[in-house]
């Protein structure tokens, strides 16, 4: 996506896996763009989630519902922010990225199929944020401070 694009979007909300949980058990929808490999190995459990890799996103983003809250994953959140702001340019408003993703997801024991052996290491973030030394609260968390819920 160009930088012309992407100012006149705003910026996509980000939420970690914790506020994702709390989200999802009020009927958000997890949309998961990583490879069907990367499903296969682990995967997200306990929630309503529909698979669409990002290599498809552009052939099957009409698949995302717009009359709910829609929360985008991937492995650690760089995928599923592309896909959050393709969907935002669509006309999409009720669309989230988790960030960071499924290693931080299996870092705090949350639901999973597969094995959680599966999420290198080297995938978790070492913060909220997506290791950034000072996270931001409204990026973090759904607003809240990093500390408090993730």
């Amino acid at each position: 996506m160009s930088e012309a694009v992407r100012k006149d979007l705003a910026e996509a909300r980000e939420v970690c896996p914790t506020t994702a949980q709390r989200l999802l058990s009020g009927g958000a929808l997890l949309v998961d763009v990583r490879e069907a490999t990367e499903v296969a190995a682990v995967g997200f459990a306990g929630c309503d989630v529909v698979t669409i890799p990002l290599s498809q996103f552009e052939d099957r983003w009409q698949d995302v519902p717009r009359d709910r809250d829609v929360i985008l994953a991937c492995a650690v959140g760089e995928r599923s922010l592309k896909a959050t702001y393709f969907l935002m340019y669509q006309g999409y408003d009720r669309v989230m990225n988790m960030n960071p993703g499924i290693a931080r997801w299996v870092q705090r024991g949350f639901p999973i199929s597969g094995s959680a052996e599966a999420v290198a290491a080297s995938e978790a973030a070492s913060s909220c944020c997506g290791g950034a030394s000072e996270p931001k609260a409204s990026a973090c968390c759904g607003g809240a401070p990093a500390s408090s819920c993730c």
